[in-house]
């Protein structure tokens, strides 16, 4: 058993704290210990103690029982910032796949956290710190990128290639075989038709790049 430790003591991580202590594997294979985050005032609104801020905790690799960490945050950058410092003194991060059904030759990356009833193809790809959110469908052979955001009832169609830092908002669909570009949002019920250039915000059915006027 090795002890868990959650970057984000904000709604998030609190949420995924519930869902945690759901978990089959929860005080079997590992148990939560704590959270890290640098904002003080949340001390009296978690059940866990703040163990310190993710941004200057020591990490000890000799540490009885090992620690692993769970990056509980939905913004793409606000993983990579706060991951980043752990990572670079050799942590682990666990990936929590709580109601996950997926189908042969799935592969990931480190980090990822998928919440109930997420459904994901066979042959499907992903990078490091995915977020998958409840009730959505990912169909097979998708290429996933690092540090990807999709919200709750998504549906993702065959071959979809998604970007690192892509963020997808609930009810959205993704016809087979879209490319999605790195850093791009896709709004909420948007649907894709044709190829999303990276860094671009995607709304409307059929969805189109958004721009202010």
């Amino acid at each position: 058993m090795f002890d868990l430790v959650i970057v984000n003591a904000g709604g998030f991580g609190r949420s995924m704290l519930n869902t945690m202590n759901s978990d089959p594997a929860n005080g079997v294979h590992w148990r939560v210990t704590g959270f890290l985050d640098g904002r003080s005032e949340l001390a009296n609104r978690v059940s866990l103690p703040i163990l310190g801020d993710p941004l200057t905790y020591q990490f000890d690799p000799q540490r009885e029982p090992r620690q692993e960490f769970l990056c509980a945050l939905g913004d793409p950058a606000q993983r990579r910032r706060f991951s980043a410092p752990l990572l670079a003194q050799g942590a682990r991060f666990m990936t929590l796949r709580h109601g996950l059904c997926r189908a042969g030759g799935v592969v990931m990356g480190q980090g990822c956290m998928f919440e109930s009833e997420v459904r994901m193809g066979v042959d499907t790809r992903m990078g490091d710190f995915v977020i998958i959110q409840s009730t959505t469908v990912v169909g097979y052979e998708v290429n996933i990128g690092s540090y990807v955001t999709i919200g709750s009832f998504v549906f993702i169609g065959g071959r979809v290639e998604i970007g690192d830092d892509v963020i997808i908002h609930p009810h959205a669909t993704i016809l087979p075989g879209k490319k999605i570009g790195a850093g791009a949002v896709i709004g909420a019920g948007a649907v894709v038709m044709s190829d999303v250039p990276p860094g671009v915000t995607m709304i409307g059915n059929p969805a189109k790049v958004f721009r202010f006027k």
